[in-house]
């Protein structure tokens, strides 16, 4: 959803970035940069710092956006870029979650602390990974569902500067699956494989 928006936002990214390529950082770099601002959110919610943990996330987010801005404003988008961004951004979820289960921080409902996260991380592996198999089987782009990195990222951000971290996750869990069953579906009927195949 978020993403659909950045044509629209662009000439504001493309301001935001062009400091980063007026001093000469790379967009691997920044790429870096989000890595550890990530991690560092996943350290704050391990020891139950949630409101600090949401200013990192955005950080993370912020450079998680402007990396492709500065890469295209300096000439220097690569493949081997956009795989490193693809694996930094799954360290970085991993490592949120993972902070978020030491931290304790979704003990709703009786549910072991690391029952709620590890569904939130499993969902959004998910969203990442239908996406990139179906796109490498033909689907063309497949940036549909409610619950893409962005908006992931930004639930997470407002739960933890709101003190609602475990809800968050509930919600990104929840969210992030149903973003998975969706891109999916719109697999299969690229595909041009009716719902009833499983009949």
């Amino acid at each position: 959803m978020l993403s659909k928006m950045r044509e629209r936002v662009k000439p504001w990214i493309e301001s935001a970035a062009r400091p980063f390529v007026n001093v000469g950082i790379s967009p691997n770099q920044i790429t870096l940069f989000g890595l550890l601002t990530g991690v560092l959110a996943a350290f704050l919610f391990g020891i139950g710092k949630p409101r600090l943990a949401g200013i990192a996330i955005l950080a993370c987010g912020f450079f998680d956006v402007i990396d492709g801005a500065v890469a295209r404003l300096s000439s220097s988008v690569t493949k081997f870029g956009g795989f490193l961004d693809s694996v930094f951004d799954r360290v970085t979820d991993s490592a949120i979650f993972i902070g978020i289960m030491f931290g304790g921080l979704v003990s709703l409902w009786g549910h072991p602390l690391w029952f709620w996260p590890s569904l939130a991380l499993a969902g959004s592996f998910l969203v990442s990974y239908t996406r990139a198999r179906a796109e490498a089987a033909g689907t063309g782009k497949l940036a549909v569902g409610i619950a893409e990195r962005a908006e992931r990222l930004a639930i997470l951000a407002i739960g933890g500067l709101l003190n609602l971290t475990g809800y968050a996750v509930i919600i990104v869990a929840f969210l992030a699956f149903i973003t998975a069953i969706h891109r999916i579906v719109v697999a299969m009927e690229r595909f041009g494989r009716p719902i009833t195949v499983f009949k």
